[in-house]
C-alpha cells in the first residue's frame, strides 16, 4: 500500500511539475502578450506588472519545491492555494463578470474558461489527494488544513473581486417585453466563422472568414443550407481578409488589405474585378449596386474615418467629421456600421461609448444620438508591442456588440445592465435594446437565452424574423 501510495504522490508532482513549466515558459515566450491579457482582468488590471511577475515566480518555485523530496509537501500545499485562487477566478470572472478577458496563456490559451474551469477542478481535487496521502498528521487533521488553505485564496480573491462586481452597470431602467412567440430554430453550422453577406426576403446569404469564396444560402424555411462557390475573374493577388456582401441581386467580394473590389450579378456567381487598388479599407458595406461604405485608417493622423466609394467612377470621399476621437487611443472608435436602405440612412454604434451616429448615403446630415445607458466615454488604454500590434491595457465592457435595422426598428445587443437586472439575467440571456430608428427613442427591450454564454457575433432582423448567429449556430426567432 506504501509503494502505491508513493507511485500516486511521486505522479500527482510529476504531473504539477509538467503543468507549471509548460505555463511558466509559455507566459515568458510572449510575456508582453501576457502582461497585456492580464491587464484586462477586472482584478488584476491596474497591478499586472507586478502580478505577471508574481505568477511566474510562484509557478517556477513551485516547480523547485516539487522536485526535492523534503520539500514536496510543500510544493503540493503551494500547488493547492495556486490552483485554488486561479478556480475561485474564474468562476468569479463566468459568473459576476460582465466582461471576460482573454485567455493568460499556458493551457488556458487553447481552452475556453468552462473547460478551464474544470479542468482547475480537476487539479485541485488531484492537490488534495497528494497532501492527503503524503501528510504525516492524522487525517481530521489533515481535512481541516486543507479547508483552512483553500479558504485563505478564496477569501482573498473574492475581496480583490468584489468592488468591480458593479463595474457594468447603469443608472437606467429597461422596459422588458416577449416579443416571440414559443416557435424558434436552429441550424448548425460547420464552424463558428460565419457571418451574414446578406439577404433577400428570409432567405438569408452567409460567408465564412475560413472559406471566403463559399456563400451558403439557408432558404426560407430553415430547413437546409445551399452552399454555392464564387469565382472570380482574377486570382493574381495575394488575399488576406476576403469579405462577402449581398444585396440581391448584386454581390461583391472584397480584400481592404489587398486591396481590391470584385463585383457580381446573381444568378451569375462570376465576380469581376473593379480596379479599385489603392484605397485600403477594414470595412466596406454596399450600399447600393456599386455604392458603398468603408472605414479605413489616415496614414497622416493615425486614425479612423468613414467614406464613400463608388466603384463605377472609381472615385472616394473621406468624411472626417463623422467620427470623432475622445482619446488618444485607435479603439476610441471603434464600432459596428449598419445601414437602413429603406430611409437611406447610416448607423455607426459606437463599441465602447454609448454614442450612436446617423448620416445618409452621402455622409451628410451627421446627427449624434445616445443609446439608452449613460457611458458616454470611457478610458481605454493601449500599449504597443515589439511586433507592432496595439492591444488595450484594460477590458472595457462592449456597450453595443451587434446591430440591426428593419421596419423603422433599431435592434442593439447590449451588454451593459440597467439598475432592475441582476447578474442571473445576464448569466444566460444576451438583451437586445430596440429604438426607433428615426429618433433613436428607446422603445423596450427583449432577452433571448443563452445557456452557453457563447457571445453574439451578429443579428439581422427581417419582417417576421430574427436571425442570430453565436458560436456554430444560426437561430431563427419569430416575431409574435
Amino acid at each position: 500500500m506504501k509503494n502505491i501510495a508513493n507511485i500516486i504522490r511521486v505522479t500527482i508532482s510529476s504531473f504539477f511539475i509538467l503543468l507549471f513549466v509548460y505555463a511558466s515558459v509559455s507566459k515568458l515566450t510572449d510575456f508582453e502578450m501576457f502582461q497585456v491579457q492580464l491587464a484586462q482582468s477586472p482584478i488584476f488590471g491596474e497591478y499586472s506588472n507586478v502580478v505577471s511577475y508574481l505568477t511566474i515566480a510562484s509557478e517556477l518555485a513551485i516547480v523547485l519545491m516539487l522536485m526535492v523530496k523534503r520539500s514536496r509537501l510543500t510544493g503540493l500545499y503551494a500547488s493547492l492555494i495556486l490552483m485554488t485562487s486561479f478556480t475561485v477566478y474564474i468562476y468569479l470572472i463566468l459568473n459576476y463578470s460582465d466582461s471576460i478577458p482573454c485567455s493568460c496563456g499556458g493551457v488556458l490559451e487553447n481552452m475556453d474558461w468552462n473547460t478551464h474551469l474544470f479542468f482547475n477542478l480537476i487539479c485541485v481535487l488531484l492537490a488534495i489527494v497528494g497532501i492527503y496521502g503524503a501528510s504525516p498528521i492524522s487525517k481530521k487533521k489533515i481535512v481541516v488544513f486543507i479547508g483552512v488553505v483553500m479558504a485563505l485564496p478564496t477569501v482573498l480573491v473574492f475581496l480583490l473581486f468584489y468592488p468591480h462586481i458593479n463595474d457594468s452597470k447603469g443608472p437606467f431602467t429597461r422596459k422588458i417585453i416577449n416579443p416571440f412567440t414559443e416557435q424558434n430554430q436552429t441550424l448548425l453550422l460547420p464552424t463558428n466563422t460565419y457571418y451574414f453577406a446578406g439577404h433577400h426576403g428570409d432567405s438569408i446569404f452567409l460567408a465564412s472568414y475560413k472559406t471566403p469564396l463559399l456563400l451558403s444560402t439557408i432558404v426560407p424555411d430553415f430547413t437546409s443550407v445551399k452552399v454555392d462557390t464564387i469565382r472570380l475573374n482574377n486570382y493574381s493577388y495575394d488575399f488576406i481578409s476576403v469579405t462577402v456582401n449581398v444585396l440581391y441581386p448584386y454581390f461583391s467580394v472584397s480584400d481592404g488589405k489587398v486591396p481590391v473590389v470584385f463585383e457580381g450579378k446573381m444568378p451569375s456567381l462570376t465576380a469581376y474585378d473593379t480596379g479599385i487598388n489603392r484605397l485600403y479599407f477594414s470595412r466596406l458595406y454596399m450600399l447600393a449596386p456599386h455604392q458603398y461604405i468603408f472605414k479605413t485608417m489616415l496614414v497622416k493622423t493615425k486614425e479612423s474615418e468613414l467614406g464613400i466609394l463608388n466603384t463605377t467612377s472609381k472615385k472616394y470621399v473621406i468624411n472626417p467629421e463623422v467620427l470623432q476621437t475622445e482619446s488618444n487611443s485607435v479603439f476610441d472608435t471603434d464600432g459596428n456600421i449598419s445601414i437602413d436602405r429603406e430611409k437611406k440612412y447610416i448607423f455607426y454604434t459606437s463599441l465602447y461609448r454609448s454614442e450612436m451616429i446617423t448620416a445618409n448615403f452621402n455622409l451628410k446630415s451627421i446627427q449624434r444620438k445616445h443609446t439608452l445607458d449613460s457611458l458616454s466615454h470611457i478610458e481605454l488604454e493601449t500599449k504597443t508591442l515589439k511586433n507592432g500590434q496595439t492591444k488595450l491595457l484594460n477590458s472595457p465592457s462592449e456597450i453595443n456588440r451587434a446591430q440591426s435595422i428593419t421596419n423603422g426598428k433599431l435592434y442593439n445587443v447590449s451588454r451593459i445592465r440597467g439598475e432592475n437586472e441582476t447578474y442571473k439575467d445576464f448569466r444566460k440571456n444576451d438583451i437586445i435594446d430596440v429604438y426607433d430608428a428615426s429618433t433613436i427613442k428607446y422603445m423596450h427591450s427583449f432577452y433571448l437565452k443563452n445557456n452557453d454564454r457563447v457571445k453574439i457575433r451578429s443579428i439581422l432582423s427581417t419582417k417576421h424574423y430574427l436571425y442570430v448567429l453565436a458560436g456554430n449556430k444560426i437561430t431563427r426567432y419569430t416575431y409574435k
